[in-house]
């Protein structure tokens, strides 16, 4: 039950977006699918009151059918969850399932939302999921064309292979063709099936083509945006990183440790060794601290040689570990070097809310060490 009240929450929530793959995708699919289906009920709801002139029987039948499917849908989300891979296949399908039976009731009168599942399905990345939807897509152009020329709406145009205007079909107020379509099974296949689905591939071409530029564009658009928050020399996250992590509004007690290094000596380095000296002790110590680091972890060169690291969740244990991973790795970095490699670090542990203050105290423990570092030079 919990489960099933998470899922809505996420469906009718504000914000759908996730990490988790086509979880959003997911989400806006059915929330189109819902939009359609209250255009539906209110399209039927005129023709019930007699404003729409469509048969009763079957406008009514067509709605029932794909409130049937909708309910699939509906069901099969709540089963599979939204993180399933294979929800995407159903949401698909089930949307697909509910335009066919407004269009085999519907016909003509439907006839552009056919090629919609094409559009839904470019926002996936998956190339399977495209053919998927184009195959049932051609598979419903056929369904639609037939079913519903004989058991929808009638389409008069399939009914007399109208093939010119309508000055050449009339005199005197009269329609001149009398004749009904002797051989519908092959006439609406040439001349309607072959037509809609030659549509079909041009859509599904046009559709593919927008969402790869789009695509592209985004990915160029993250690429650029975590190009600007990267420091070039050391690969961590840069300060504007930082700062603008501090600018977030957070309210949870959360527990977050902070790591603060400062290169010993660099000043040294640099007067005595060069500064690209100094430029490779600064990156020896980053590539420490990254090595050491975990996969959920950030590291940010915060200043000219200083380095912070943010830890959620953080727990002394957690932070003795990756100081420790640290000292092997800084240990390994000063062999064979003709110049010290080291630098004075100290730690704190607070509330997320005040990540500030914890990274300020993180800095007045890293003096601490550092102020004995300089001591012990001093002797």
């Amino acid at each position: 039950m919990d489960r099933c009240k998470d899922i809505l929450c996420q469906i009718f929530g504000k914000s759908p977006i996730s990490d988790e793959k086509d979880v959003a995708q997911n989400i806006y699919t059915f929330r189109f699918v819902l939009f359609c289906m209250i255009i539906y009920t209110f399209e039927e709801i005129l023709n019930a009151t007699g404003i729409f002139i469509v048969d009763k029987k079957i406008f009514v039948t067509g709605y029932i059918i794909a409130c049937f499917f909708l309910l699939i849908h509906i069901v099969s989300l709540l089963v599979l969850g939204l993180d399933n891979p294979k929800t995407k296949y159903l949401s698909i399908f089930a949307i697909i399932c509910v335009f066919n039976a407004a269009s085999i009731s519907l016909t003509y009168h439907m006839i552009i939302i056919i090629m919609i599942p094409l559009v839904i399905a470019g926002m996936y990345t998956s190339k399977r999921i495209s053919v998927f939807t184009f195959v049932l897509t051609i598979f419903s152009i056929i369904l639609i064309t037939y079913a519903g020329y004989f058991y929808g709406v009638c389409d008069a145009n399939m009914a007399l292979l109208t093939a010119t205007s309508i000055g050449h079909l009339e005199k005197d107020g009269k329609f001149l063709m009398t004749q009904v379509n002797p051989n519908p099974f092959f006439t609406i296949g040439l001349y309607f099936v072959l037509p809609r689905c030659f549509l079909a591939v041009a859509f599904a071409y046009v559709s593919n083509s927008v969402n790869k530029v789009i695509r592209n564009s985004q990915k160029k658009a993250v690429q650029m945006e975590l190009k600007a928050s990267m420091d070039e020399m050391t690969g961590l996250y840069n300060k504007n990183r930082l700062l603008a992590l501090l600018d977030e509004k957070v309210y949870d007690s959360q527990n977050i440790a902070v790591i603060y290094w400062d290169v010993n000596r660099l000043k040294y380095v640099n007067d005595n060794f060069g500064h690209i000296a100094g430029d490779r002790l600064i990156i020896k110590v980053a590539e420490a601290i990254r090595s050491s680091a975990r996969k959920e972890d950030a590291a940010f060169r915060y200043g000219g040689d200083e380095f912070v690291m943010i830890i959620n969740d953080g727990t002394v244990e957690i932070v003795q570990e990756i100081l420790k991973r640290w000292e092997s790795a800084i240990g390994k970095a000063a062999e064979g070097c003709n110049f010290p490699v080291s630098a004075s670090v100290g730690y704190a542990i607070g509330e997320r809310k005040y990540l500030e203050d914890v990274i300020a105290a993180a800095d007045k423990n890293m003096y601490m060490c550092k102020h004995k570092v300089h001591e012990e030079l001093s002797f």
